[in-house]
């Protein structure tokens, strides 16, 4: 029942830098910059004119920072961006205009003041303590995700978080969200991912959970941390430095676990002919290629296409500012008849520089620039609506 999203197109923002109101916009610095639900309702007209039928939002609960990944309380909308009130008329609205409403939704981890964690450390009683993972009975060192050290991992192969995620989950679908983005779905259990999307699915049969699963830049060493579907993918992973480790196998490991993935592979596969000097327009290898890679999937299974995304370099940056290939990218992608994703901002043809991958501190920022709302033209075609 969920054949809506086949073919959708969506338009991903942050909702920190999409819109808050500013004359001039700020500075992409690491703190809340103004952006809020009610700059997006704002300028829903301005998404389905583009071309959009579908908003994915960064995640919207209570957070230490403005992205919204560093989640401090499961139960509240972080006051920047609004109340619960605001995230319903966001939601009431999109519909009313055709819009559908996909959720980041964020269960590996918490910031590390989130009272719920806090609360699991010896020194404070130590309550819910096997949420997470406390390597030393007798410390509150604990793992962190990835090495972050203030983003303490919760433990989803305890029944009693898996319960409280679905819960949290649950009441953002039955308010009305379509879609769910699973953040970091590699660093969770195959059995919580797919009772997640079931149990979502039992709310409402359309709602589509797809993961972000992407080993792109996590070691060897933090392997502990990942959750892969064989031990034979574990070997791999464990012998990427001799071996390439494959992203289109690490994606069809989930099908049957998720309704599909952002398929990172894809992009792998545009930036190999890009990076190597070749157009994309006419590029019959180029073509053949990404049937090869479709044929490694059930026709159900979907994959989210996109160019880039909040962690990544733009697209921009990897054309060389060259708009004209850009341009190339998105009708081939528009081609291929299924799920699109298209960061804010592309169409004002934001880009970056240097890249966001140097080891800099916040270096992503530079693909986290505010709109400008001054600008009103659209230097690129953007996709049309669907019939």
């Amino acid at each position: 029942m969920n054949n809506w999203f086949n073919n959708i197109r969506i338009y991903h923002l942050l909702i920190d830098r999409f819109n808050g109101g500013w004359q001039v916009p700020p500075k992409s610095e690491n703190v809340f910059c103004g952006g809020n639900l009610q700059g997006v309702i704002e300028k829903l007209d301005y998404i389905k004119e583009l071309g959009f039928n579908a908003i994915m939002l960064s995640p919207i609960f209570k957070s230490a920072n403005y992205h919204g990944y560093h989640t401090l309380n499961f139960e509240k909308v972080d006051p920047h961006f609004g109340t619960w009130d605001d995230y319903q008329q966001l939601l009431d609205k999109a519909h009313e205009k055709g819009l559908k409403i996909i959720c980041d939704f964020v269960p590996n981890h918490c910031w590390y003041e989130a009272p719920i964690f806090e609360q699991s450390l010896l020194k404070n009683g130590g309550k819910h303590r096997d949420w997470f993972f406390y390597p030393k009975e007798d410390s509150d060192e604990f793992v962190s995700f990835l090495g972050f050290g203030d983003l303490p991992k919760f433990n989803l192969t305890n029944p009693e978080v898996v319960s409280f995620m679905i819960d949290k989950a649950e009441r953002l679908a039955r308010m009305g969200v379509d879609a769910f983005r699973i953040d970091h779905a590699l660093g969770q259990p195959h059995g919580f991912l797919k009772s997640l999307r079931e149990q979502l699915q039992e709310i409402r049969n359309d709602i589509v959970v797809f993961g972000e699963v992407w080993a792109f830049g996590i070691g060897p060493q933090l392997a502990s941390q990942l959750y892969f579907k064989t031990d034979a993918r574990l070997q791999e992973f464990l012998a990427q430095d001799t071996k390439p480790f494959s992203q289109d196998d690490l994606q069809a490991d989930y099908v049957g676990t998720l309704d599909g993935v952002l398929d990172f592979a894809y992009r792998d596969i545009l930036l190999e002919e890009i990076h190597a000097g070749r157009g994309l327009r006419g590029n019959v290898t180029l073509r053949s290629k990404i049937q090869d890679h479709f044929a490694k999937y059930p026709a159900d299974f979907k994959l989210v296409l996109f160019l880039d995304n909040h962690d990544t370099d733009r697209f921009m940056f990897d054309c060389h500012d060259n708009a004209y290939l850009l341009q190339e990218a998105i009708d081939l992608t528009m081609e291929q008849s299924r799920p699109f994703s298209f960061l804010y901002g592309t169409e004002q043809l934001m880009t970056n520089n240097p890249t966001i991958f140097n080891a800099e501190p916040y270096a992503d920022l530079r693909v986290r620039n505010c709109m400008d709302w001054n600008l009103h033209t659209t230097p690129v075609q953007t996709p049309i609506p669907l019939t």
